[in-house]
């Protein structure tokens, strides 16, 4: 069994991240200093080594996970076998929907390299409504994004078969 170590992010820590996420971090986008700030003093620091699962389709866990440094795999069981949808790096993040929705995960995270993640809590995101709106914004439009490369990835898996 995967282990992870969580642990609370220092102060420097947070100096030290803070504009790098405001500006690379798609959930992040227009947020103040301030607000990612107060945002990240509720955020956990999760460490995993490469080959760790992070979470597990079917799961239940309304916490988005942001990746600070490291490589992880999206993948969803088809058939039985894993099926990868998206190779995700620093920067990127996942467990929107679930954040979103409280519903159980939707695919499968494995960490491909030795990964340091930042874990938000619905809980966290609540406790500041300015940059929970601007939180829940940028989840639409991370999930929109998704949603259209998911269509145009179908239309043209159409085309190919015909």
């Amino acid at each position: 069994m995967a282990h992870w170590i969580k642990e609370q992010f220092s102060f420097q820590d947070l100096q030290r991240i803070m504009f790098r996420l405001i500006d690379r971090v798609r959930v992040f986008h227009g947020m103040s200093g301030e607000e990612l700030l107060q945002l990240l003093e509720s955020a956990e620091k999760c460490t995993f080594g490469g080959g760790e699962t992070i979470v597990r389709e079917g799961s239940t866990g309304a916490w988005l996970y942001v990746i600070i440094d490291g490589r992880v795999s999206v993948q969803k069981s088809a058939g039985g076998l894993p099926t990868e949808l998206a190779e995700l790096q620093a920067g990127d993040s996942f467990g929107e929907m679930s954040l979103v929705d409280q519903e159980a995960r939707s695919a499968t995270v494995i960490a491909e390299t030795p990964c340091v993640l930042l874990r938000l809590s619905e809980k966290a995101c609540q406790k500041h409504p300015g940059g929970s709106a601007k939180i829940y914004r940028n989840i639409a439009c991370v999930l929109s994004r998704r949603l259209r490369d998911m269509d145009d990835a179908y239309v043209l898996c159409q085309r190919r078969a015909d």
